[in-house]
């Protein structure tokens, strides 16, 4: 059985066999040529049979001129990127200012038409259709212009057709090209502005994020200014009327006592009390003194002189000194110097002053 069917499985090969070899085709005078002949048809290429073994070797590739190719691929790459470079430069700085023939009804129309359709508006297409150019249409679709009046549309439609004038008589400067494309309109009707239409633009410009931080500051500052008062029972320093009566020494502290056990706080007047405090008895006299505002305009400088009896106090002009000089032998670092009812401390610089209080260097 099995001998059976490997009888009629050679038997079967070789009728095959036999007949490939007979409808084998013989190969040709130039089988190299043919075949690559044939791998051109299959993708696509029309070869004309006369000049097939032309167009053979034109195709092939040499490696006697691989410099030269090399650097005409070079040239050829170097000089695009001078061109880009060269468009980039050319619109950046130096922008064609085109004249606008368009008016404000035809702007609207065209950002409705590329809103509504962009697919089919795309902006060739719409500089094919209106006389403006593929840049300006992107333009004015990125940047849409919102006239805040009625007057400022009425002088941007006026310029417009001012413009128009100029190109129908020869006047306008622009580029030929330009200008055919542009007089394909010119004998179209422009319909009357519709004044329903305007629409003032009433909407807030967006507040960028520096602009917003100093905003947000500027808020805050006053917010807390309007918060801040000034407590009447503390204070420093407050300028008060004149008071040119004449009190002792002790119904003046009985005064700043007074003031100080109802709240009153005043840092000159704790000075004063603290100053009598601290001296003793005999040299606190009840002897009449003129309660007066100080002045502290003049700043004069006073001398610190010393005699053989004791330390005599000098002073230049009618109110105390700010600052006085102090002798080398009378220097004490730390140290603090009283001129007649006035206090300065080790540099000559003025500290406080008790009034009607007189003596010697402490």
């Amino acid at each position: 059985m099995f001998a059976l069917q490997a009888r009629r499985i050679i038997s079967l090969s070789n009728k095959l066999i036999v007949r490939k070899l007979r409808n084998r085709k013989l190969p040709g005078p130039n089988p190299g040529l043919d075949e690559r002949l044939t791998a051109f048809k299959k993708d696509g290429v029309k070869i004309d049979e006369d000049d097939a073994e032309e167009f053979i070797e034109g195709s092939e590739g040499t490696f006697f001129n691989v410099d030269e190719a090399y650097n005409k691929h070079m040239n050829e790459s170097l000089g695009n990127n001078e061109n880009l470079r060269y468009q980039i430069v050319k619109e950046k700085y130096f922008k064609e200012s085109l004249p606008n023939f368009l008016t404000w009804s035809e702007k609207e129309q065209i950002r409705h038409l590329a809103n509504t359709m962009p697919n089919e508006w795309t902006p060739e297409r719409i500089a094919e259709s209106f006389p403006v150019t593929k840049n300006v249409v992107k333009k004015l679709l990125k940047f849409p212009w919102k006239p805040a009046t009625e007057q400022r549309i009425a002088r941007h439609d006026e310029s417009a057709m001012r413009n128009w004038r100029e190109l129908n008589e020869g006047t306008l400067n622009i580029p030929e090209t330009l200008r055919q494309h542009f007089l394909k309109f010119s004998h179209r009707t422009i319909p009357p502005l519709n004044k329903s239409s305007i629409k003032e633009d009433l909407t807030q410009e967006k507040i960028g994020e520096y602009e917003s931080i100093i905003r947000r500051c500027a808020t805050n500052e006053y917010v807390n200014e309007s918060n801040d008062e000034i407590n009447p029972k503390i204070h420093v320093n407050i300028e008060k009327a004149k008071d040119n009566s004449k009190v002792t020494l002790d119904e003046l502290a009985n005064k700043i006592k007074k003031r100080l056990e109802e709240g009153d706080v005043n840092l000159s007047d704790k000075i004063i009390i603290d100053s009598i405090s601290h001296l003793p008895k005999d040299d606190v006299s009840n002897d009449n003194i003129q309660l007066q505002t100080d002045s502290h305009e003049e700043k004069n400088l006073a001398e610190f002189k010393e005699d053989p009896k004791g330390i005599q106090q000098s002073f230049v002009g009618t109110s105390y000194p700010e600052r006085i000089r102090i002798p080398k032998n009378a220097y004490k670092r730390d140290a603090t110097y009283k001129v007649n009812d006035c206090f300065y401390d080790y540099d000559g610089r003025f500290l406080y002053r008790v009034i009607g209080m007189t003596g010697n260097k402490s």
